[in-house]
């Protein structure tokens, strides 16, 4: 696969997967350009075992820790996007804006290891074994991550009263 493919096909994907790693834009487009950088040099090395998307997964996840790792800062994200089908009232427009605002934040203020999890597996819909076999760890180990994530997500007070006014549409896809 050639390189503009690559970054037709991925780069929006891993830009967005970056920034959500390392919540900085220009940090995420640094990490976006030294993972297609990181495969075109050793694209060689790429066996097929997996999907390119899951390869150039693996590359960006190890990129972001090392990042994050020497930057050792948190900077917030500014908006994730969500897009619906139906289009809501306004007030209900602005109490989910207020929801996935808060819900974001929440997301964000996790520990890095619940918070890869949740992202990787609500964000990017990665399951279970995928996520595993992409951070080393045990299915099981996610699981437990993911678990755990809920419960201290669910234990802000924040949500549960936002919860309350959608109607109990909002832990649905938590």
């Amino acid at each position: 696969m050639e390189l503009e493919e690559i970054i037709e096909n991925y780069g929006e994907y891993l830009y967005h997967l970056s920034y959500l790693y390392v919540k900085d834009c220009q940090l995420a487009e640094e990490i976006t350009q030294d993972v297609l950088m990181k495969y075109m040099i050793n694209r060689t090395n790429f066996r097929g075992d997996s999907s390119i998307k899951t390869y150039l997964t693996r590359i960006l996840i190890n990129c972001c820790h090392d990042k994050l790792r020497k930057l050792k800062r948190k900077t917030m994200l500014s908006q994730l996007m969500f897009f619906r089908k139906n289009e809501p009232s306004i007030e209900k427009m602005y109490v989910q804006k207020e929801v996935y605002k808060t819900l974001k934040d929440s997301v964000l203020a996790l520990p890095l290891h619940y918070r890869e999890v949740i992202i990787l597996f609500y964000y990017e819909e990665f399951e279970v074994k995928e996520i595993a076999n992409l951070l080393n760890v045990s299915p099981n180990t996610i699981r437990t991550r993911l678990r755990r994530a809920r419960e201290l997500l669910k234990t802000n007070d924040s949500l549960e009263e936002m919860y309350a006014e959608l109607g109990g549409e909002f832990y649905e896809g938590v």
